[in-house]
């Protein structure tokens, strides 16, 4: 189920404020407005963007950004009672019957296609394949948007850098002058400030919001796969019920012992 996030807006009012406040509490906040520095790095990166993709890739830039701002939710117990729920139709009236319910998961295509293969009687190879081709397929898809906006955090930080450049160089140029030192000495530092608040507090944490989300999709997929496959050998409900809490609870601590495992390398590293 999709809706509006209201972590990301409150990430950001987060981010935004306290630097915003900080500027304020040392200065005027004008001071921060170049806009030489603002053309370096958002014109810039605008440009090495068009550059670097095709048009059609192009297209798909803003939709992945806005799906940023949405949360999905997956509630495993509905999957579960689902999964069981096809179990005990197929188990009493056999794997066809579930013609008659497959319309009620129109608005979940993964798992009306996952039904559709039974009823077409795929075996449990044939499920199996054709259900993880497509989630191969969808991460692809999601790798390509998060490619995008890699490559923007990281341009708009190197742009900050030339721009840096671009006011230091005619500085030096002109140290006999010091009406001039300050104008340019602007260029160069604020470019460089715009250059980090785009990358690590807009474009970065976005690209890892949708990472996280796409691998949370990959699991909810997985474990459905699960649960269609033990569906199509006609297993009994409860033992599938009590498989798939199984999986979902070694998926959980497989995810924890490598969370653990990269504390581990990050202590003895340091």
């Amino acid at each position: 189920m999709s809706k509006s996030s209201k972590s990301i807006w409150v990430g950001f009012a987060i981010g935004f404020g306290c630097i915003f406040y900080s500027i304020k509490m040392e200065g005027d906040l004008r001071t921060f407005i170049n806009w030489p520095s603002i053309f370096i790095t958002l014109g810039g990166t605008l440009g090495a963007v068009v550059v670097s993709f095709p048009v059609d890739r192009l297209k798909t830039l803003w939709p992945v950004m806005k799906k940023a701002f949405v949360n999905e939710t997956f509630d495993i117990e509905k999957d579960i009672d689902t999964i069981v729920s096809l179990a005990e139709i197929t188990r009493r009236e056999g794997l066809l019957a579930l013609e008659d319910v497959v319309d009620q998961y129109t608005d979940d295509k993964f798992l009306k296609k996952g039904i559709l293969l039974i009823i077409d009687g795929a075996d449990k190879d044939q499920l199996r394949d054709s259900l993880e081709a497509e989630i191969y397929f969808m991460q692809q898809r999601h790798q390509k948007g998060h490619s995008m906006l890699d490559m923007i955090a990281s341009t708009v930080t190197s742009l900050g850098l030339l721009g840096t450049y671009i006011g230091l160089i005619p500085m030096l140029e002109r140290l006999e002058d010091p009406t001039k030192l300050g104008p340019l000495m602007a260029i160069e530092l604020v470019t460089s400030f715009y250059g980090a608040f785009f990358a690590y507090v807009i474009f970065s944490p976005m690209s890892k919001r949708l990472k996280v989300m796409s691998a949370n999709e990959v699991t909810r997929k997985e474990f459905l796969i699960e649960g269609l496959t033990d569906i199509e050998e006609n297993q009994n409900p409860r033992l599938i019920k009590e498989n798939l809490l199984f999986y979902i609870n070694s998926k959980q601590n497989i995810k924890n012992v490598s969370n653990q495992q990269d504390k581990f390398k990050i202590k003895e590293a340091a």
